[in-house]
């Protein structure tokens, strides 16, 4: 199949921008709160709705000091947690923040936190707009906060 020129460079000016938005979808979006000394833990599930790659370097909300994504595993009984680096999901792709695995790591939540029953999170994509998402907060257990 042979594309113009014209084509080519909306095709390239696209990609380029950064000033589009990725389509995706979040759901299950949970920072689950223990105390306020204690970091919250964030939780979703997020499907790239696009024919090519999309990924997630970071996120952030008001409501943390700071959110970092982490990666749990355990290797020879040893529980560890560590940095997870920036999630590419594949085209059509859905990539699960949970417990034991992928999840978010506000640190120096807010006072607040405690009794919010909802946060704001940006989730931030490489070469596109964030995407701000509404998380339930929840307890320990995973209970709405009422």
């Amino acid at each position: 199949m042979r594309k113009s020129l014209r084509e080519l460079a909306v095709g390239v000016a696209l990609l380029a921008s950064p000033a589009l938005a990725g389509e995706m979808s979040v759901s299950h979006a949970t920072l689950r709160v223990i105390s306020p000394a204690t970091p919250a833990a964030g939780y979703f599930d997020i499907r790239n709705l696009e024919n090519w790659p999309l990924t997630l370097v970071g996120a952030s909300s008001p409501a943390c000091g700071s959110l970092m994504m982490h990666r749990s595993s355990t290797a020879g009984g040893m529980a560890s947690m560590r940095d997870a680096g920036a999630i590419i999901l594949a085209p059509r792709q859905t990539v699960r923040f949970q417990p034991g695995g992928l999840h978010l790591m506000c640190m120096d939540p807010s006072p607040s936190l405690m009794s919010a029953r909802t946060v704001p999170v940006r989730l931030l994509l490489r070469h596109y707009q964030p995407v701000d998402v509404v998380f339930t907060v929840t307890d320990a257990l995973g209970h709405p906060h009422r």
